[in-house]
C-alpha cells in the first residue's frame, strides 16, 4: 500500500476522521453515485453519451449529468481558514464550530467515497470524501476527476511507493448554514491532511481542497507543487506553464499543433493542464488527476468535444428533436465547467522534470515573452506573478475583477508557507530548468494597450520548444532578456507592436509595476514572515537600475 495508517495527532483530524465511522455513513461506489445523482432533484440527465462509461463500471448507455449550483458558481477564497494561522482563541472557536457541523452532518445519511491522487507509483495518496447522500452528484464528479478506488488504479496504488503520510480526509456539507459565515467556511489542517468544506456547493471547492492537501504532501517529499500545465513537444524537454484560469494555461497546454506552427514530427504529449508535482529527487513530473476540469466557455452547441465529457456543471440544457442537449459558451452564466477525458489528445501520466518553466502573466508592462537569466529573479517573478482574475471563476465582487492581482506561482490553493514553494522552485532552476515570462494579455500603457492574441502566444511556445529565439539583454530590466529576432519569428510588426521603448512615460509605468511586485513580496517578508530577501533583491536591483535612467545624476 502507498500510505500507512497514522493515528490522528490533532483535534481537527480526530474530529474529521471520526465522522467517517458514524452509523449514518456507509461506503459507496462510482456506479451507485451515478444512480443516486441521476435521481437527484436538481440534476439534469442529458442525451449526450458518457465517454467510455465501462471504465467506471457504468451502464453502456450512461449519459452526461449536469448540476447547477445556484447563486455561487466559483471558488470562495474568503471562506478559507488555515489551522496553522490560528491563535488559541481562534482554534477553540473553530473547533467548536467544526464539532457542531460534524454532529449535524452525521445526523443524516452520509456516503464515503475513496479515490487516489497521483498517477505514478512514486506518488499515490489515498483520498477520502464524506458528504450527505443529497450531494451524490458532487461526490460522483470528485470520484471521476481523481482516480476512483477501482481497477486498474487500485492495483497500481497497492504496488506504489510507501509514503509516510496519513490519507487525505475531506468532509463536505453543502447544506451547512451559519449566519456568521454567509459565504461558507473551509477549515484546512495541512499538517494532518484533512479539510472540512461547509456550506459550499461548487464542485471546484472539493477538487481544489483535495489537491491543496496533495500538493502540500508533495512538498514534504521534496517535490515542487505545480498549479499549471505540462507537456512535451517531440523529443524536446517538457514545458511547464503556470497561470490562473483565463491566462491561457489550458489553451497553451492542450493545443496539439500550436495554432498550426508545429511540424508533423513534433508530436505533442499532454501530461496535465492543471495539477502536477515535480519530483526533484527522481527527475520526474507526475500528474495528479486522470481527468480534466475545464471551462466550457468555448464549447459550441453540439460541439464534437462533448463526446469526451464525463460530467458538467453550471451549463444550460435545451431540448431539440427529442434530445436534451447542453448549452455552453457561458450563455447561462459565467464559469460553466466540465469534467472530461484526456483521450481528446495524446497524453501520458508522467514525464521528466521540465526543461522550461513559463510564468503566464497578465501584466501590460511586459512584452509577450522574456527570458529570465537570474535564478533569484526567476523565483521572485513567479512569487509575484501578476494577473487579472478570470470572470466568474472566483466568487469576488465585480470591481475586483478589473484589478491586477498578484498570485504567487498562480496557485491560490497553496496552504503551506510561500517560502517552501520559493525554495523548491530555486532547486528546480539550479538543476538547469530555464525560466520565461509570457504576457498573454496586452502590452502598453493603460488605455493604449496592444492585444496579445492567442496565436502569437502559441507561436512563442513553439519557438521556445525549438530553442529558436535569440535573446538580448533588456537594459531597462536587468535579469530579463527579450527576443532579438522577434520580427523574423513572429511577423515583421512584432517589434513595432511589442518592443519596449525608452520613453519616460513607459519606463515610469514599468517602474510602478516593478514596485508593485517589490511591495507585495516585502509585505510577505515583513508582515507574514513568509519571504526571503534572496527573491526580492533582484527586483530591487532592477528597479534601482531603472531609477538611474529616469533620474540621472
Amino acid at each position: 500500500m502507498a500510505s500507512i495508517q497514522i493515528p490522528p495527532r490533532s483535534a481537527w483530524r480526530a474530529m474529521i476522521e471520526s465522522a467517517f465511522y458514524a452509523n449514518s455513513v456507509r461506503k459507496t461506489t462510482i456506479p451507485e453515485l451515478y444512480s443516486l445523482a441521476s435521481k437527484q432533484p436538481e440534476v439534469m440527465t442529458t442525451s449526450h453519451p458518457f465517454h467510455k462509461p465501462e471504465q467506471f463500471g457504468l451502464p453502456k448507455d450512461a449519459k452526461i449529468l449536469i448540476s447547477n449550483d445556484g447563486g455561487t458558481m466559483g471558488r470562495t477564497a474568503r471562506a478559507r481558514r488555515l489551522v496553522r494561522q490560528m491563535d488559541k482563541k481562534e482554534r477553540d472557536e473553530y473547533l467548536k464550530i467544526l464539532s457542531e457541523a460534524i454532529y449535524q452532518l452525521t445526523r443524516r445519511e452520509g456516503l464515503w467515497l475513496e479515490a487516489i491522487v497521483g498517477l505514478h507509483s512514486s506518488f499515490m495518496i489515498k483520498a477520502n470524501l464524506l458528504s450527505p447522500v443529497t450531494d451524490a452528484k458532487n461526490m460522483f464528479d470528485w470520484g471521476i476527476n481523481f482516480a476512483p478506488w477501482m481497477k486498474p488504479w487500485v492495483d497500481l496504488y497497492k504496488n506504489s511507493t510507501l509514503i509516510e503520510e496519513p490519507d487525505i480526509l475531506v468532509i463536505a456539507d453543502p447544506e451547512w448554514k451559519d449566519p456568521r459565515f454567509p459565504d461558507g467556511l473551509v477549515i484546512i489542517d495541512e499538517d494532518e491532511n484533512c479539510a472540512a468544506l461547509l456550506g459550499l456547493r461548487y464542485f471546484g471547492e472539493r477538487k481544489k481542497g483535495t489537491l491543496t492537501l496533495a500538493w502540500t504532501i508533495g512538498t514534504r517529499q521534496n517535490m515542487v507543487a505545480c498549479h499549471g500545465g505540462i507537456k512535451t513537444v517531440g523529443n524536446k524537454p517538457p514545458i511547464a506553464v503556470f497561470g490562473l484560469s483565463g491566462s491561457g494555461k489550458s489553451s497553451l497546454t492542450n493545443s496539439h499543433d500550436h495554432g498550426g506552427t508545429l511540424r508533423e514530427d513534433e508530436k505533442v504529449t499532454v501530461i496535465h493542464d492543471d495539477a502536477f508535482l515535480i519530483d526533484l529527487d527522481k527527475d520526474l513530473s507526475v500528474a495528479l488527476e486522470p481527468s480534466l476540469f475545464d471551462k466550457t466557455d468555448a464549447v459550441k452547441f453540439n460541439d464534437p468535444a462533448i463526446s469526451f465529457f464525463y460530467s458538467a456543471q453550471n451549463v444550460g440544457v435545451t431540448e431539440t428533436y427529442g434530445q436534451r442537449l447542453m448549452v455552453c459558451e457561458d450563455i447561462r452564466n459565467d464559469n460553466g465547467r466540465c469534467i472530461k477525458s484526456r483521450d481528446m489528445f495524446n497524453h501520458a501520466d508522467h514525464c521528466p522534470r521540465p526543461g522550461s518553466v513559463i510564468w503566464l502573466q497578465k501584466d501590460p508592462s511586459l512584452p509577450p515573452v522574456c527570458k529570465i537569466t537570474d535564478i533569484g529573479l526567476a523565483v521572485g517573478m513567479g512569487a509575484s506573478l501578476s494577473t487579472m482574475r478570470a470572470k466568474g471563476v472566483e466568487n469576488v465582487p465585480a470591481e475586483e475583477l478589473e484589478k491586477l492581482v498578484i498570485e504567487p506561482f498562480a496557485n491560490p490553493f497553496r496552504v503551506h508557507p510561500l517560502t517552501v514553494d520559493c525554495q523548491q522552485f530555486r532547486k528546480l532552476f539550479k538543476l538547469g530548468t530555464d525560466c520565461y515570462v509570457m504576457n498573454t494579455h496586452a502590452f502598453g500603457l493603460p488605455g493604449k494597450e496592444i492585444n496579445i492574441p492567442l496565436q502569437l502566444s502559441l507561436s512563442i511556445l513553439t519557438a521556445i520548444a525549438r530553442g529558436e529565439i535569440e535573446w538580448r539583454d533588456w537594459a531597462m530590466f536587468p535579469g530579463l532578456q527579450i527576443p532579438k529576432n522577434g520580427a523574423d519569428l513572429f511577423g515583421e510588426d512584432y517589434d513595432r507592436k511589442y518592443k519596449p521603448t525608452r520613453k519616460t512615460e513607459y519606463l515610469q509605468f514599468l517602474r510602478r509595476r516593478m514596485q508593485d511586485r517589490i511591495t507585495y513580496l516585502s509585505n510577505k517578508r515583513d508582515i507574514e514572515q513568509d519571504m526571503e530577501n534572496t527573491f526580492i533583491d533582484p527586483l530591487v536591483a532592477a528597479r534601482l537600475a531603472l531609477d538611474k535612467v529616469l533620474n540621472p545624476i
